[in-house]
């Protein structure tokens, strides 16, 4: 019962449904059906259907440690089965949320525990195959946040190890980003 109190309560978090809700597309059943690795202790929800923004109790985690990029501002490339895309100084995958407009952050709240906002201390570093003029930071409630293009940048709670892209295209609007700051909406 808890558990079923804490998925609505999280899903609710993110906005209303829209017409992706319950919709998967191809190729992140494995992130739908897999328990999510965080540091810290975590715990998972019970499925549920998805809320048309990727968020389903079984890739959301409610953890005392953090799964966003904190603090290393450097931002490289890695070649993943999307693609080339933007990871962390972690190695791990940085979306942009297309409902994110004018380059403004809208996750929060319980959103942002699925997709967490790349926080960073200082000025984003480019890395290897990155153009530093892409990069910039914006203001996200809880801190400061990577920005690639148009596009804050986030993590998905259910990437478990570096170059996984299981957000890629989740609800429609989560899309990972490319070294020029664009989405890769394929």
């Amino acid at each position: 019962m808890l558990f079923t109190l804490a998925g609505t309560a999280l899903i609710a978090a993110c906005g209303d449904d829209d017409d992706a809700a319950g919709t998967e597309p191809e190729g992140t059943e494995a992130a739908t059906d897999s328990t999510t690795a965080t540091s810290g202790d975590a715990t998972t929800t019970p499925p549920a259907s998805d809320d048309g923004y990727g968020n389903t109790p079984a890739t959301t985690t409610a953890s005392s440690g953090s799964t966003s990029a904190g603090g290393d501002a450097t931002v490289a490339t890695a070649e993943t089965s999307a693609g080339t895309v933007l990871v962390d100084a972690e190695g791990f995958t940085l979306y942009g949320f297309m409902n994110d407009s004018e380059g403004e952050t809208t996750c929060v709240d319980g959103c942002a525990e699925a997709w967490p906002p790349a926080f960073v201390d200082g000025e984003p570093t480019a890395g290897e195959g990155v153009d530093a003029a892409v990069l910039s930071t914006v203001e996200h409630p809880d801190g400061t946040m990577l920005k690639a293009g148009d596009w804050p940048l986030y993590r998905f709670a259910g990437d478990q190890a570096p170059g996984d892209v299981n957000g890629q295209g989740s609800g429609g609007v989560w899309f990972a980003v490319t070294p020029d700051g664009t989405l890769i909406e394929a």
